[in-house]
């Protein structure tokens, strides 16, 4: 038995990275081959965890908004003690702060350390942002930049990426009165949702008989969010906080992801969209192209462009139907490519390597 800690920091609904969390820990407390806790800085969706055979534990020390001299100094004598309690043989973190206090905590006690990048941080701040024995790259330009830019020897870089439960068969989209278009994310600067709402509201009126378009999510942007749709035209429709985003997928025909920044590891949203048979228009952000082969399983616009957005969104809403084999390749390609199980299997190898030797 294996006995793993996660460090996270926070676990909330709207999350990519809580969803991968969620995901990975059911699969690998199902193998009956780890024993597995997790210590986060809190969120809105500890309880999404509450079937999961792990124990949650709650740190404000480990936030990272949180943090602070003290903070860090008290975490790190905090886990010195649970990883020796514990008998802990992985420290697992999703988060550089936390990644840090592992670090420092592994000097203390031997432990083995590893960190899954779920994006590149900008280079800002006093941390160290890769400090691990061993780093999960989620997404072929992280593991490149791991190896060729932070100089990381690749056999310490493991490219893993984040699985999902995919239904079989394919599932189908019920006929409904108007298409519904989403764009689901956390409101910050960095998943562009400004471009998206830009873009709905240069729409011709006419669309509006034939598509809604929809925002989930919720964040520090929802204030200045809200205020530019009312300016323009309150052409989209706010949702609030979506508390099962598979569920709610089931009815959306097209999902668009506005991600800005080039520091963006692979959003999960898109893979839940194909695996719901959603049709995605994304745009060009880096790292996308190593998913999203425009035209063949997906749609593409050029990054921070409302212009180009409002003529797919266009296209997309008036040849839907010409696009369903564009979904339905997509579909095939999560299948393929998203596996929990692969994605379990690979850390379970991981983990084990790291304890052997």
């Amino acid at each position: 038995m294996i006995n793993v800690l996660f460090t996270a920091n926070e676990l909330n609904y709207t999350c990519g990275v809580t969803n991968h969390l969620l995901h990975l820990s059911k699969a690998l407390t199902e193998t009956g081959k780890v024993n597995l806790a997790i210590i986060c800085g809190g969120g809105n969706g500890i309880n999404r965890f509450k079937d999961i055979n792990a124990e949650i534990i709650p740190d404000e020390r480990f936030l990272h908004t949180a943090r602070n001299i003290k903070n860090y100094l008290s975490g790190i004598k905090y886990l010195v003690k649970f990883v020796k309690k514990n008998h802990i043989n992985i420290i697992h973190s999703h988060y550089h702060y936390g990644a840090s206090i592992a670090a420092k905590s592994a000097s203390l006690t031997g432990v083995t350390t590893v960190q899954t990048n779920h994006g590149l941080l900008e280079n800002t701040g006093r941390l160290k942002h890769f400090n691990a024995d061993h780093y999960i790259a989620v997404n072929p330009h992280i593991e490149k930049h791991l190896v060729k830019k932070e100089q990381i020897k690749k056999e310490r870089v493991h490219f893993i990426r984040c699985g999902i439960p995919v239904p079989f068969p394919i599932p189908q989209k019920a006929v409904q009165e108007k298409l519904k278009i989403l764009a689901a994310a956390r409101f910050t600067h960095q998943k562009g949702l400004d471009v998206y709402i830009k873009a709905v509201n240069m729409l011709p009126e006419n669309i509006f008989k034939h598509a809604e378009f929809l925002i989930a999510g919720t964040g520090e942007l929802e204030a200045e969010l809200r205020a530019l749709n009312d300016s323009l035209g309150r052409k989209v429709i706010f949702e609030g906080n979506v508390l099962n985003m598979q569920a709610y997928l089931k009815k959306i025909n097209i999902l668009v992801n506005n991600s800005l920044s080039d520091t963006e590891g692979f959003p999960a949203i898109i893979t839940e969209a194909g695996a719901s048979n959603t049709l995605v228009i994304t745009s060009d952000f880096l790292g996308a192209h190593d998913v999203i082969k425009p035209g063949l399983n997906g749609l593409m616009y050029r990054n921070n462009s409302a212009e180009n957005l409002y003529q797919m969104l266009i296209d997309a809403v008036y040849n839907y139907n010409n696009y369903k084999p564009v979904s339905k390749i997509f579909y095939e390609y999560i299948r393929k490519n998203f596996s929990v199980q692969e994605m379990a299997e690979k850390h379970l190898k991981l983990y084990l390597s790291c304890i052997n030797k």
